[in-house]
């Protein structure tokens, strides 16, 4: 108890010493001159920007805007600290109006020059601020009465597969969108494409929504596709495939030691009972072999089936002889 009551009269003294009234003297001027210092500070003129939203407005029913004015412009305002206070703080900005029947032309085209967004912006500011710039210079805005085509979507940037896996294919879903444009350009315009895709070391099947690349006065219905890019897995194959000769007079016949060969080759998994030794035409052309000093010959594949890779023959050259068949007695 004795060390309790020495405890608290310890914590009043100090107390007292620390609110004294050389230290309430001290709080008042200092309080004093931040108040000083801030009101100084809001007089002080500043620029600062903003974001205005526009909107376009009293678009008849049987117009399609094909590129439409951007969400927001971005608005410069030079005025004192009160002021600027007021315009961040003072509620909602009010949406610039633009009248479709006001800037639309004859030609699908329609442009807002930077005196009319002006003339609202300013209208919005408080007293004494004035516009100090605004960006961008001038707004505007495409349009058509429903004219549209359908279209393929192209794939476009580069899938990077991982080792020992190769893409299968990439397909855009929905393949093809809606385009409302211009008939001009309409006209020349066979397909889209999508944005940028960019890949590397990817090992399994992917599926990822992709927006449509931007054209100046197109809209696109949908605007954007989802991207299946099938990744397989690479494993090897032998098939023995048969020798054939073509373009041999028909009293003339190959024989090659041996007469079939390996091939040998990377495929996907899901392909590989696809892919057999009747898959493969192999062949050894007699004209090649008129001008040939040797007893042998070089083979290749006239024909290979998609989606495999890397493909070797061994041996990649046989011994051959041409017999003569004998003629027949008639």
């Amino acid at each position: 108890m004795a060390i309790s009551s020495r405890a608290k009269r310890f914590l009043k003294l100090g107390i007292a010493k620390i609110w004294n009234k050389q230290s309430l003297t001290f709080l008042f001027f200092l309080a004093l001159s931040t108040t000083f210092w801030v009101f100084t500070k809001l007089n002080d003129s500043y620029r600062r920007d903003y974001e205005v939203p526009v909107r376009l407005i009293h678009i008849p029913k049987n117009v399609v805007i094909t590129s439409d004015l951007p969400e927001y412009i971005h608005v410069s305002v030079t005025d004192k600290g009160w002021g600027q206070l007021a315009y961040e703080y003072g509620g909602a900005k009010t949406p610039i109006t633009v009248e479709f029947a006001t800037y639309a032309g004859s030609n699908g085209y329609g442009t807002i020059p930077i005196t009319d967004l002006s003339r609202q912006i300013l209208a919005q500011l408080p007293a004494g601020a004035s516009l100090s710039g605004l960006r961008p210079q001038s707004l505007e805005f495409y349009f058509n009465y429903g004219e549209r085509k359908r279209v393929l979507v192209r794939f476009k940037g580069s899938i990077e597969a991982a080792n020992r896996y190769y893409v299968s294919y990439i397909h855009a879903v929905p393949d093809s969108v809606t385009v409302y444009a211009r008939r001009s350009i309409l006209d020349t315009l066979t397909a889209v494409t999508t944005k940028g895709v960019y890949l590397r070391n990817v090992s399994d099947t992917t599926m990822m929504n992709v927006d449509l690349q931007p054209i100046p006065g197109v809209k696109f219905i949908p605007n954007k596709v989802q991207l299946k890019i099938g990744v397989d897995r690479l494993v090897e194959k032998t098939v023995q495939v048969p020798v054939q000769q073509v373009n041999f007079p028909a009293s003339k016949v190959l024989r090659t030691f041996p007469s079939k060969v390996n091939v040998t080759f990377q495929v996907g998994m899901a392909m590989y009972k696809q892919i057999t030794s009747e898959s493969f035409v192999l062949v050894i052309n007699y004209e090649d072999l008129l001008n040939n000093r040797t007893p042998r010959c070089h083979l290749k594949l006239k024909t290979i089936p998609n989606g495999i890779r890397q493909v070797r023959i061994s041996p990649s050259d046989v011994e051959y002889v041409i017999e003569e068949i004998p003629a027949t007695d008639e």
